[in-house]
């Protein structure tokens, strides 16, 4: 009875985003006919999923102390250079899909190391690559439209098998590594000791760095996977179509039960949050809101967590 209390009281967060997002997709679809379909609830799961991904690699950062803001050009610069390489052209792939995960791993060092090694604040260091990248992507573009995406990466990320949208697929198949890494390997325990407090688990023997920088890595590759799909599902790239991933991607995690600031936390948590905006994404034209007004619920999320994060720690 005592660890059935202890696990309840340890996953209360994560349970208590679950139980919203149910009531939330219940409460909606009891006023607005066809929302429960299973047309509908596809295409629903299908863009939660392109917030899931992103918040995967958000996931790692903030449980490890840090926070990512290079993740919407990272997105953005990804499915930009993918339709761009490969000029519609499925056989690019072969070449132009390794080339982009390589740039995703170099941005994740970049940002790992510029934290762990310089000693830069990872707000300034990640918000320093985003603008790089957006610089670049400019430079490349000049500004211009790019072609439309492979029909192997449309079909990656719009086609279904079985009637399961192969996206949804993809998505499933990231969650279950990250619910290994974080769950049954040591990185997982290494990152919620570095978030919790970096020095402490430093003397324990803890790779602080490597841990760290690895987080970094791990949400590059997630967020150039996000764009890989996104680019899919539009058909084309264009920029700034990666921006609204920022703060979704943050508030995902901390609507999930993570702490903002670290150590506390699951990707299970996340997939619940990612769930919960997109919920809240359809639910907006049904109740006549400005699309602004998920802004608000985001920045609500954040400050919330913050403040009882805060509040938390001032009583311990």
């Amino acid at each position: 009875m005592t660890d059935r209390r202890q696990w309840l009281r340890r996953n209360q967060a994560t349970l208590l985003a679950y139980a919203m997002a149910i009531a939330l997709f219940l409460v909606t679809s009891a006023f607005a006919h066809g929302f429960a379909t299973w047309n509908h609830t596809r295409v629903l799961l299908v863009q939660a999923c392109f917030i899931g991904i992103v918040g995967l690699g958000q996931t790692f950062v903030i449980l490890g102390g840090g926070v990512d803001l290079s993740v919407p050009w990272m997105l953005n610069a990804t499915a930009t250079l993918l339709t761009l390489w490969c000029h519609g052209q499925a056989a690019n792939l072969v070449w132009v899909l390794p080339v982009l995960l390589a740039m995703a791993v170099i941005v994740g060092l970049v940002n790992g190391l510029g934290v762990t090694l310089l000693g830069v604040s990872p707000i300034i260091m990640t918000l320093g690559v985003n603008g790089v990248l957006q610089g670049a992507l400019l430079l490349i573009t000049n500004g211009g439209q790019s072609p439309t995406a492979p029909h192997a990466i449309q079909q990656l990320a719009t086609g279904n098998v079985a009637g399961i949208p192969i996206a949804l697929l993809v998505w499933a198949a990231v969650a279950l590594i990250a619910w290994l890494l974080l769950s049954k390997m040591s990185l997982g325990r290494q990152l919620y000791a570095t978030g919790t407090n970096a020095r402490v688990a430093y003397l324990s023997g803890v790779r602080v760095g490597r841990v760290t920088v690895l987080s970094y890595v791990i949400s590059a590759l997630a967020s150039a996977l996000a764009g890989v799909l996104l680019a899919g599902y539009v058909g084309e790239a264009y920029l700034g179509m990666g921006d609204v991933y920022l703060f979704s991607s943050v508030a995902a995690v901390v609507i999930g039960g993570a702490s903002i600031l670290g150590g506390r936390g699951h990707y299970v948590g996340t997939v619940a949050g990612a769930l919960i905006l997109t919920l809240l994404a359809a639910l907006l034209p049904i109740l006549n809101l400005n699309p602004a007004a998920l802004q608000v619920v985001y920045g609500f999320a954040i400050l919330l967590t913050v403040g009882l994060a805060s509040l938390r720690l001032g009583g311990t």
